[in-house]
């Protein structure tokens, strides 16, 4: 490998780690928060395109001194669930409510991280749903996945960027 493909992939990984740490403080004391449960990462690896992501996914754009996205991606019960603790509401499909809960429930998330993300502007999120989708990130960019387990069922967070 040469030292100016090192370089450029050290500090992609510094940048992916930048950002990812606040992200998954911020998910860990929202679930505490807003969920009443406990979000706890079991493994964190790197997005190949077999990834599968859960049903439910919400995409959040970052631009700044980086471009890329952060995924929120929901199992079917965490977002049910979700849905059930926040707003009180028993839901068994995906609906516009389960969406647009899940939507701003990544929002949250986000919000509770920017104060640790210098230099990056958020975009709205866009909610993706179904099975077997595929969530593309720039093309230099090695996203990064993290597995989480909660009582409410699990749920991943990817994310992949590159700077600008």
């Amino acid at each position: 490998m040469t030292s100016s493909l090192m370089s450029t992939s050290a500090a992609a990984a510094s940048l992916t780690a930048e950002i990812v740490n606040p992200v998954i403080s911020a998910t860990i004391d929202t679930f505490g928060m807003m969920l009443g449960c406990k979000a706890t990462r079991k493994r964190l690896f790197l997005k190949t395109p077999e990834t599968s992501y859960y049903p439910i996914t919400a995409v959040i754009g970052l631009s700044g001194k980086a471009s890329g996205s952060v995924c929120l991606s929901l199992s079917r019960e965490a977002a049910f669930q979700t849905v059930k603790r926040i707003l009180e509401i028993d839901v068994d499909e995906i609906t516009g409510l389960v969406t647009d809960a899940v939507g701003e429930f990544a929002n949250i998330i986000m919000g509770s991280a920017k104060g640790n993300l210098s230099g990056l502007e958020m975009g709205l999120p866009n909610i993706v749903t179904g099975e077997r989708i595929q969530i593309e990130f720039p093309s230099c960019s090695q996203p990064l996945c993290v597995e989480f387990d909660s009582e409410i069922g699990p749920f991943m967070i990817c994310c992949g960027f590159i700077s600008k």
